[in-house]
């Protein structure tokens, strides 16, 4: 590939930061219109899990951001954040690990929250996505850009293992009683303002740096519309933030 095909395809690649910028705003719309519908409920009838249609989008979101990636960490990179990305919207949608993590009450009895359940694994995740990662990196014969094919690789994974987070929005939007933790049953009025506050703050200071993350990317040639996959960065890296504070607001 010449000099002049590559300016070419990197201008191709690259969009406006309005572009990007409007992509960001429709995936919230989305969450929130998916949040404002009431889940589906299941496990013990008097407290029941209830899982929020958001997850539609955090799934979405790791397929989108597969398709679109900008990352250059392989097909085997990209395999293994889809992987960890999945297995995290299974701890955010059902009582699986926690109930393995967390011992039972009287007469078995849940005696935990779904989001303490999803932060374990969350944890647990992410430490064997930079052990594999790295794994991966020592495997190779030929260890060039070392460095850029793992922090890309653990950032890919990240970004889908946060994605999942999007599952509890639900819980800090103070619209039904019972079932978000605005509510005197599930937290305090202070509480759930604080969390909801620094949500907000880390979302927007996430957005804002992916202005440079689109300015200063480098993605695979091969990439289609990598652009698309740095505009959804921020909003499924906070998904971890939103989960946070779904746990704060409960627990507090």
């Amino acid at each position: 590939m010449t000099a002049s095909e590559k300016v070419a395809v990197k201008s191709a690649q690259k969009a406006s930061f309005g572009k990007v910028f409007a992509v960001q705003i429709a995936a919230y719309v989305v969450l929130v219109v998916l949040a404002l519908i009431p889940g589906i409920s299941y496990g013990n009838a008097e407290e029941p899990a209830i899982v929020s249609f958001t997850v539609v989008a955090s799934v979405a979101m790791i397929a989108l951001l597969a398709v679109f990636n900008p990352f250059r960490d392989g097909v085997a990179g990209h395999a293994i954040s889809v992987i960890a990305g999945l297995l995290s919207v299974v701890y955010a949608t059902t009582m699986m690990l926690g109930r393995a993590i967390f011992p039972a009450g009287l007469g078995d009895e849940d005696t935990f929250w779904m989001q303490e359940g999803w932060i374990a694994g969350v944890g647990g995740l992410l430490i064997l996505l930079i052990v594999v990662s790295f794994g991966r990196q020592m495997a190779r014969e030929n260890r060039t850009h070392l460095i850029r094919s793992l922090s890309h690789n653990v950032v890919e994974g990240v970004a889908m293992i946060g994605s999942a987070g999007w599952c509890f929005l639900s819980t800090l939007l103070p619209i039904r009683s019972g079932e978000n933790a605005a509510s005197t049953d599930y937290g305090s009025t202070t509480a759930w303002a604080v969390a909801v506050i620094v949500a907000l703050l880390l979302i927007i200071a996430l957005d804002a740096c992916s202005y440079w993350w689109n300015r200063d990317a480098d993605p695979d040639p091969q990439s289609k519309n990598p652009w698309i996959g740095i505009a959804l960065l921020p909003v499924m890296i906070s998904g971890i933030v939103v989960g946070i504070a779904s746990y704060a607001t409960v627990m507090f």
